[in-house]
């Protein structure tokens, strides 16, 4: 499950992009992902997915509402042969095909110290 959500943070616009839209919106989002099929499409219901997040109906409504606004999920409205709404699906619109940044650390950096310090917290004897 990691690897697939560890593209969410570099696609949904940084720490301040993901503070606009807020911790449930986030977590809804993740369970999108989860639910994506190859084509980019999420099946879930309002209902369910208050179940998954633990939330109230009105709740998940709102960070749907919330994703959709940002631009990251729009809602696909589908219809039976016999004129039926279908169960809700969400197109999510994110570029999973990128790779998250990776930090790289710079051993030779922390190596470079002339002189090795020592912390000791006995006396000396």
């Amino acid at each position: 499950m990691a690897p697939l959500l560890a593209p969410i943070a570099a696609c949904v616009g940084g720490p301040c992009r993901r503070r606009e839209l807020g911790p449930t919106a986030r977590c809804a989002l993740e369970c999108l992902v989860e639910r994506t099929d190859a084509g980019g499409v999420a099946v879930a219901s309002v209902r369910s997915l208050a179940i998954q997040l633990g939330v109230a109906k009105n709740t998940a409504h709102r960070a749907l509402a919330t994703l959709v606004r940002a631009g990251i999920v729009e809602a696909v409205q589908d219809r039976g042969t016999d004129g039926q709404f279908r169960p809700g699906a969400y197109r999510l619109h994110l570029d999973l095909t990128t790779p998250p940044a990776r930090r790289t650390r710079n051993r030779t950096a922390a190596r470079s110290t002339a002189d090795p310090a020592q912390l000791s917290l006995l006396p000396p004897s």
